[in-house]
């Protein structure tokens, strides 16, 4: 048996069997079928390595991602057809952004630079290469003028997004930059770094609004909502953490993943928050009162990047098995999957918890 197959054993033992007769019913193998069914599907890779970044863009119909073997593809949803590859970045590419008006998108690599390439002929128009460790995170602005990046050397930029010159260096870090997130208005940016701290800052003129520690662990990942007033923030202590804006005042935990949280994502209607955890599990949790509604367990490897589409129907999952998979929510249903016809296919056996509050 492959450490994969025993993983998922050993997780519907240990983390669904422990529910006994209360989970009759509610073990899922293929799209919430019957509980003692298994699902042989056939899941090709979308990358030659880890899929370690999503980006959607304003339409749901054209979704970015960046891997470890430092390419950035191109898909069409939903049917996940391979549209284009972008080749410049010399290492993994880590972040990804798109930029309103669906011309443009905005990475950030391992290699320590920041690209906006063009989407119409797949050239790179600019790049940043105004950070001396890997660019971790970037975000563009809602009017399409600036774009902020966060750097594992403990600076955050912001830059033009026409000429990529520079704006801004923003104080507050001091620890390597781990997630940022922009604000619904592109007014407030904030970020976390490894020094278990929460920045926020007035953007662009880079003044410090509110700091927050999130000890016992450092926010990997970060999410506002579509009202600007609730922060999502996995941490590296398997928890996510929920924050009220302006003030980040802490008012939630949800705690279930085993591993620490490496992306997370609210729907437009922020009634919905999607976890995905180095586990290899996804949740679908209820905002209002933190209860999680479903747990996806699929991928054979750590769930790096999540993003939900604009018309809050459709859950995109990476993974550092290689795989682009699509859930429909709320019931988060198996779609179907992003994936190269160049490269290798999986058969994937699946199941997922659901209901377990």
């Amino acid at each position: 048996m492959s450490e994969s197959l025993a993983r998922r054993d050993f997780l519907k033992a240990s983390l669904c069997g422990a529910a006994g007769a209360a989970l009759a019913g509610t073990l899922g193998g293929c799209n919430g079928s019957d509980a003692r069914a298994t699902c042989n599907r056939q899941v090709g890779d979308a990358h030659a390595g880890a899929v370690l970044a999503l980006a959607l863009d304003a339409s749901g119909t054209v979704l970015a991602s960046g891997g470890a073997d430092s390419v950035i593809k191109l898909w069409r949803l939903p049917d996940g057809v391979l549209l284009g590859t972008l080749s410049g970045h010399a290492d993994a590419v880590l972040a990804l952004a798109m930029v309103p008006g669906g011309s443009l998108l905005v990475s950030g690599g391992t290699d320590g630079t920041a690209k906006v390439w063009s989407l119409v002929d797949g050239s790179a128009l600019t790049t940043v290469a105004g950070h001396t460790g890997a660019v971790t995170s970037v975000v563009v602005s809602p009017d399409a003028r600036w774009f902020a990046t966060g750097s594992s050397d403990s600076t955050i930029g912001l830059w033009n997004l026409a000429d990529s010159s520079g704006i801004v260096r923003l104080v507050g870090t001091s620890q390597p930059v781990t997630a940022l997130a922009l604000s619904p208005m592109g007014s407030m940016l904030v970020g976390a770094d490894q020094g278990m701290y929460l920045g926020l800052w007035r953007v662009p003129n880079g003044g410090v609004l509110a700091t927050a520690p999130t000890a016992p662990a450092w926010a990997t990942s970060l999410a506002v909502s579509p009202d600007g007033t609730l922060l999502a923030a996995g941490g590296t202590d398997s928890v996510v953490d929920l924050w009220g804006l302006p003030d980040l005042t802490l008012t939630k935990q949800l705690q279930w993943h085993s591993q620490e949280v490496l992306a997370v994502a609210l729907s437009p209607d922020q009634s919905l928050l999607a976890s995905g955890s180095r586990d290899m599990t996804v949740n679908l949790w209820r905002v209002q009162d933190g209860a999680r509604l479903h747990t996806i367990l699929d991928h054979d490897g750590a769930v790096n990047a999540l993003c939900i589409s604009p018309d809050g129907t459709v859950l995109v999952t990476a993974s550092s098995d290689r795989s682009i998979r699509l859930w429909h929510l709320p019931d988060g249903n198996y779609l179907g999957c992003a994936s190269d016809p160049a490269l290798p296919v999986q058969t994937s056996v699946s199941f997922s918890c659901q209901g377990l509050g």
